[in-house]
């Protein structure tokens, strides 16, 4: 099906059932209007002059939404392979970041790897898309997902869930909170821990066999807060969190055959000789204070955290070849503290928001393969940011126009240590490079009416540069790359309309891209490195809407269009790939939901989404075609408690998530599951 068919075909079926539900009844649900903290002030969602996505906690449990991968799912031009891509911008190989920042209550999380993140104890989660360096401490090119956890109380309360599904899968969640001292001293703690025995078979003497894909995570956090007079306010957050995930989810393939003509139940017998897992964990504190002086409130967030990725893989995922033993792996300890002052005033009229950011990163990484010869590229990086941010919103003509300016200035120092071996010492690298910048943005808002509000913005993207910590030749300047820079235009308009029964946000954007950073291989020398690849843009359109049919049924639905190309690219090989589309960035995402409730204690909820076409390498020879999956999910409230029933994937469809000339990577197939919760 092609792309235009499929847009039609989603938008048809949107209509119909719009129809079919609307002739049950016209009795319309209000939809009350949604206060979000993303702008670190209290704001309705219409009045935020760029695009954002917010779901509740109660969206959250309708959709089973367990990590942040999923989550990904739901929202327009945002898509995971693995890592993440949002409107065009891939993952930084060589600075292991994420266009995209997690912010879990003001802790921040930008690793490459850490995007399928657990999430417990949720009360909001808001999506803000676009460059958000004048407003958070740590800068983010892409943008925001910012995850509000619940608060404790006076009152104690909390709830236990379990799950059982496909391959064995367990799942067991708890949340407890209350006071330690009335109105004055709380503790909150909840923890999540699931496994599964996976879909694959290995059958190498002495492996893992029947669970050669075994996964196993668990999350624990805790929260306490000491109120000790009406104006002060501190929090102490911290958490544990492990992820460990063996095998593949998929396999090698000969080189010179047709990726398409693999499906995932084709992998489900392995051979692995050498163990293959990737594993990450992490651990996390926070101390939040906030002051309200009146008429302004001064917060500082202290900020710890230490994350530990790594990957092992059997070279070529078999066994009997000429690679028999060899393997290839990663490992990285990421050391960091951080430390923001923020002042903002609490004016119904002129807001605004001041801060210092100061942050100290180490990361330590280890590169190696153990073949017939043995390579080790082994890295101290370090990492200082500095960084004064500010934003101010000026309202005119009675409220009904807002201009807002915005700025961030900063300083990122960097160096490394690297010293690689290839049984002997091979090569070193020992430099130092500073990147300063200013990223100003500006915003002008228009309110129609009390429900509808449009907007038109510019703001300046930056994600700093860095050096190849792999490297095992060449010169300073052959092994670090520039800054990545975009300026991003954006006009949209956010509201509801009829009597507050339809939500409405659309926005198109257009993003142009200077020096976009890219992995890729020298041929020659077999060098892999992050290069700068020039001038690119991104340009689309995102609509999401909401409507309450009544006030048992209602749609969701959401549409990304985008076209992301470069604009002057030649790579390492000299092939030139001007007009070649940006890897990883799917064509469109599109979304429909529809979501029933009974007063009687009855819900369900059944949820189709489509994504496009997307190539995996710089050459646009290796893709994977539009495909579509659904989901479904049905309970029952009885009293304290929750039954409920799901199938994801229903139609078990086999896609590709990640691929290369020799590999493919396919998403999960069609998993069941039944759970219950006791909420007290």
């Amino acid at each position: 099906m092609n792309k235009q068919k499929t847009i039609s075909l989603f938008i048809a079926t949107s209509l119909l059932l719009g129809n079919l539900l609307y002739a049950q009844d016209t009795k319309t649900l209000d939809l009350d209007s949604v206060t979000v903290t993303a702008n670190k002030m209290e704001e309705d969602i219409k009045d935020i002059p760029q695009s954002i996505t917010v779901m509740t906690d109660v969206d959250i449990e309708e959709k089973g939404i367990k990590d942040v991968s999923e989550l990904i799912e739901y929202i327009p031009n945002l898509s995971s392979t693995g890592t993440v891509n949002f409107r065009g911008l891939n993952s930084s190989t060589f600075t292991n970041t994420s266009p995209m920042t997690i912010y879990v209550d003001g802790v921040p999380y930008t690793h490459m790897w850490g995007f399928d993140k657990t999430i417990s104890n949720i009360l909001r989660v808001e999506v803000l898309r676009g460059p958000q360096g004048s407003i958070y401490g740590k800068d983010s090119m892409g943008g925001v997902i910012n995850i509000v956890t619940r608060e404790p109380s006076d009152i104690v309360e909390g709830s236990v869930k379990a799950e059982y599904g496909t391959d064995n899968y367990q799942e067991a969640v708890f949340d407890i909170s209350g006071p330690l001292i009335n109105n004055n001293l709380y503790l909150g703690v909840n923890g999540v821990y699931s496994q599964s025995d996976g879909w694959v078979t290995n059958h190498y003497p002495g492996s893992r066999g029947d669970n050669a894909n075994e996964e196993e995570r668990y999350l624990f956090n805790a929260k306490l807060i000491y109120n000790p007079t009406d104006d002060l306010s501190i929090k102490f957050n911290a958490s544990e969190e492990s992820d460990t995930r063996y095998g593949r989810e998929g396999g090698i393939i000969p080189s010179g055959t047709d990726i398409h003509s693999y499906e995932r139940d084709d992998f489900n017998d392995a051979l692995y000789d050498q163990d293959t897992y990737r594993k990450r964990k992490s651990d996390a504190q926070a101390l939040h204070i906030d002051y309200d002086f009146g008429d302004m409130t001064f917060s500082s967030l202290t900020t710890h955290k230490k994350t530990e990725p790594c990957a092992y893989y059997d070279s070529d995922g078999s066994y009997g070849t000429a690679k028999d033993g060899f393997r290839y792996f990663m490992e990285f300890e990421t050391k960091n503290i951080a430390q923001e002052f923020r002042l903002s005033n609490n004016s119904d009229r002129l807001r605004w928001v001041a801060g210092l950011y100061y942050e100290k990163e180490e990361n330590d990484i280890i590169v190696a393969t153990r073949t017939a010869m043995n390579y080790d590229a082994i890295s101290e990086i370090k990492s200082d940011t500095m960084a004064a941010f500010g934003q101010v919103v000026i309202p005119f003509l009675d409220d009904s126009l807002e201009l807002t300016l915005g700025g961030r200035l900063q300083r990122i120092e960097k160096d490394i240590d690297l010293e690689t071996y290839l049984g002997a010492p091979l090569y070193t690298l020992d430099e130092d490079k500073t990147w300063d910048a200013f990223l100003p943005k500006i915003a002008l808002s228009y309110k129609i009416n009390s429900d509808l509000n449009t907007y038109f913005s510019i703001t300046r993207g930056y994600l700093a540069g860095g050096f190849n910590y792999n490297a095992s030749a060449g010169t300073t300047e052959t092994n670090s790359f520039d800054a990545q820079e975009s300026t991003n235009y954006e006009l949209g308009i956010r509201g509801n309309l009829f009597d507050n029964s339809l939500y409405l946000s659309a926005a198109i954007f257009y993003m142009d891209i200077e020096d976009l950073q890219v992995w890729s291989i020298d041929p020659y020398t077999d060098i892999r490195s992050t290069s700068n690849a020039g001038a690119a843009h991104s340009q689309g359109i995102e609509i999401e809407l909401g409507y309450a049919v009544n006030d048992n049924w209602k749609i969701d639905t959401s549409l990304g269009l985008i076209e992301a190309k470069h604009d002057d690219y030649i790579n390492a090989d000299g092939t030139d790939l001007n007009d070649k589309k940006i890897q990883e960035t799917p064509s469109h995402t599109a979304n429909i939901s529809v979501s029933y409730f009974n007063p009687n204690g009855f819900y369900g909820r059944l949820n189709i989404r489509n994504q496009g076409k997307m190539y995996f390498d710089e050459t646009n020879t290796v893709y994977e075609n539009s495909y579509t999956t659904a989901n479904i999910r049905v309970g029952y409230f009885l009293d304290d408690w929750e039954f409920y029933g799901y199938v994801n994937n229903i139609t078990d469809e086999s896609y590709l998530t990640a691929a290369s000339e020799n590999s493919v990577t396919f998403g999960e197939g069609r998993f069941i599951g039944i759970g219950a919760k006791y909420t007290f």
